[in-house]
């Protein structure tokens, strides 16, 4: 979880979060915070999701290049999906439909 607030805020977090995701920063911390209170309560749930969001993370973390450029916002709604559901996303997310944009960037 560390990782992902670093992702999230790193220091030139100003520079790299485009504006208009700028007001949902507060909804990704407080699921960073929702997740760390239930990994305590269940660890093995927690580690469940972190393995359906991991394969993502890692292509944001590796070939931001390749990726659509909202795709790194995605990450963070489907984050959000899975840890902290009851918050809400600024749109329905998946991961079908985040393999769907990886396969359409791939094949532009």
């Amino acid at each position: 979880m560390r990782e992902d607030l670093k992702d999230l805020l790193p220091a030139d977090f100003l520079e790299r979060t485009p504006f208009e995701h700028l007001k949902y920063l507060p909804r990704y911390l407080k699921a960073l915070l929702v997740r760390a209170e239930r990994a305590d309560l269940n660890p093995s749930r927690d580690k469940q999701r972190a393995e359906q969001i991991r394969p993502y993370l890692e292509l944001v973390r590796n070939a931001p290049s390749k990726l659509p450029p909202d795709f790194r916002w995605m990450v963070e709604e489907f984050r959000v999906s899975l840890f902290a559901q009851e918050l809400g996303t600024a749109y329905p997310i998946s991961a079908a439909r985040l393999d769907k944009a990886c396969a359409r960037a791939q094949s532009d």
